[in-house]
């Protein structure tokens, strides 16, 4: 009864980000729909997406239903895409060139191919099939992918200024491969961490590694920023309810909140958990006065006075540098005269001597 009531909670929540409907533009209905015609290997009839059970080496075809129900012709563009978790820790299925995780030993989009291009008549309905080649050795866990589809720019919205988006309607279908009923746990890593910009914003990003077969539904991150040696942290980020794609990464920001960049040395200090398992991760980092003045140039967010801020702590050093030398100078012309004053003083005493 529990393994039924987990697999049940497991499509619901794949369904959730799995099948995406996405909208731009100024048109308020889409111009055709997508089903998966589910096949026998489907591990579940009961959802809209595929969840198969595959077996390595093997070649098949996963078939979908295109439909356009309106009176003019459409072009339709398609890809098949590895699932990629995007920087606000959320599966996404819409890029269809995105570098491969070092952790993942294939990904969806190398073992699948799908038409580039559809026209879809006006009234029309056409099967279109998504070819997925299995590599010969076997996997545990589960490969994430998504067949994604687009509806290409109307030509009168090109025409419209350089401002204009045009309609761009999209949908997904997702598609779950496993081989096994081997259960395969996460297993999170911190990558790099750095300074950036993002948006115009200044922020620090920790980079985020789920580095098995495995998918996190409800991860939850706290991270936190400390300058120098201060014991209480100058920025932090809380955010619950994330997920990850099996074999990706991510970055996690903190946001400077509208404030600049302090040259220095930071430690961030971050705790995860999946609902099963906690990371802790410490990490010491140095944001150099160049970096730190570039980035503070170019936000977006700061007000004028703290774009271009004095480098006090440029010139104080220089000072000290400076003030160390001419010390330096006055001592050593002041031994000198004193050694120069000793020898006059002591020929005088010479030349004053009786014979």
């Amino acid at each position: 009864m529990n393994k039924k009531l987990s697999t049940f909670l497991f499509a619901i929540i794949f369904l959730l980000f799995s099948f995406t409907i996405g909208s731009v533009g100024h048109a308020s209905e889409i111009d055709f729909s997508v089903k998966a015609i589910l096949p026998e290997n489907q591990r579940s009839k009961e959802i809209s997406y595929f969840d198969l059970r595959v077996v390595p080496g093997e070649t098949q075809t996963l078939n979908v239903e295109l439909t356009n129900d309106t009176d003019k012709d459409i072009t339709v563009y398609a890809s098949a895409n590895a699932a990629i978790t995007n920087d606000n820790g959320v599966v996404d299925y819409s890029y269809n060139d995105t570098k491969k995780d070092a952790s993942a030993t294939f990904t969806f989009s190398e073992i699948a191919s799908i038409p580039k291009e559809i026209i879809l008549p006006k009234k029309s309905n056409k099967i279109v099939g998504c070819v997925i080649k299995l590599p010969k050795d076997s996997f545990d866990g589960y490969v994430l992918g998504g067949l994604y589809f687009e509806q290409k720019e109307a030509k009168e919205s090109k025409s419209e200024g350089a401002l204009a988006v045009g309609n761009r309607f999209s949908y997904v279908v997702g598609v779950l491969l496993s081989e096994t009923d081997k259960e395969v746990k996460p297993e999170l890593a911190l990558n790099e961490v750095k300074a950036t910009q993002l948006n115009g914003n200044n922020a620090v990003i920790m980079n985020i590694q789920d580095k098995k077969a495995a998918m996190i539904k409800k991860l939850q991150v706290d991270a936190k920023l400390y300058f120098e040696d201060e014991t209480k942290p100058r920025y932090e980020n809380h955010q619950e309810s994330l997920t990850m794609a099996p074999n990706t990464n991510f970055n996690y920001k903190i946001d400077l909140n509208n404030q600049p960049f302090v040259a220095g040395n930071y430690t961030v200090k971050i705790k995860a958990n999946d609902g099963h398992k906690d990371w802790t991760w410490e990490r010491k980092f140095e944001i150099k006065e160049k970096e730190a003045k570039k980035y503070n140039a170019t936000a977006t967010n700061l007000p004028p006075d703290q774009k271009n801020q004095f480098p006090w702590t440029v010139v104080v050093g220089i000072g000290a540098v400076i003030l160390v030398v001419i010390l330096g100078i006055t001592y050593y012309f002041n031994q000198k005269m004193k050694k120069e004053q000793k020898k006059y003083e002591d020929l005088k005493k010479t030349l004053d001597k009786p014979e």
